[in-house]
């Protein structure tokens, strides 16, 4: 059984001048957002525009000089890379079948190899995305937290803000990546690999993940209009007693003249 490896390194790659550098090697085609590296006896990769690459029957060494080579046109490097593997085989029967983290497949093509590392690429970014999320959540609980016991967030006006611009940037980051969990345009032109791409996708859960990502992101945007109306609550509440205290002086001024 042969393995098969996801690795997420970085937010994307700088992929134009990546496709420059690798095609000078024979071994190196492209194929819209995908590179393939192929080289004897089934031993490739596919490396995706959005920061991910997926190995088949890579070795340790051979890793590790592609994990070098991707970091120095990565956008955003991670220091942990996001890693998802599975086994493969060649199966007696027709199609595809997974069981237990192995993949059975009646064709070890490399197109048919590509529809599966869309998938897995698809779920190793996903899974980049959960943990972001994730991260996000915890370090902005104690803002709901601090309103549902006191009624107001003790925070300046001005941290408020940036809390609000760090929650929101992340947020649009994921949001304009969102898309590269639809099906891949690579799928429409081959239709014939379908089945082998949908197979994998369902047992990673892809699109149910997507949802309850979906449904995370929603409550971010409820946190961010939470933290506007406090701050609009906290600067009309300093408004009113600046209004107060200009009443009360006037008040005393007409009893001191």
């Amino acid at each position: 059984m042969d393995k098969l490896r996801a690795l997420c390194l970085a937010e994307r790659f700088q992929f134009e001048a990546l496709s420059e550098f690798l095609s000078r090697q024979p071994h190196a085609t492209r194929m819209r957002n995908v590179i393939r590296l192929a080289q004897d006896d089934g031993v490739h990769a596919f490396i995706f525009d959005y920061g991910v690459a997926v190995l088949f029957r890579y070795d340790y060494e051979a890793e590790k000089r592609l994990v070098d080579l991707l970091r120095k046109y990565a956008v955003a490097p991670l220091e942990t890379p996001v890693e998802e593997e599975l086994g493969y085989r060649r199966g007696d029967e027709a199609g595809i079948r997974i069981r237990n983290d192995v993949i059975e497949l009646d064709d070890l093509a490399e197109l048919t190899c590509l529809s599966l590392g869309h998938a897995l690429a698809q779920s190793t970014k996903l899974a980049f995305f959960e943990s972001s999320i994730e991260e996000m959540i915890k370090q902005t609980m104690y803002i709901p937290e601090a309103l549902a016991k006191k009624g107001s967030i003790a925070m300046p006006r001005a941290k408020l803000a940036r809390e609000r611009g760090r929650v929101y940037l992340e947020k649009s980051r994921i949001i304009l990546q969102f898309n590269l969990l639809d099906t891949p345009e690579f799928i429409w032109e081959y239709p014939e690999l379908e089945q082998y791409y949908l197979a994998l996708s369902r047992y990673l859960e892809i699109a149910p993940r997507a949802t309850v990502l979906k449904n995370r992101l929603e409550m971010i945007q409820e946190l961010l209009a939470m933290m506007a109306d406090e701050q609009k609550h906290s600067h009309s509440s300093m408004l009113e007693w600046i209004i107060i205290a200009l009443i009360a002086i006037e008040i005393v001024l007409f009893f001191i003249k």
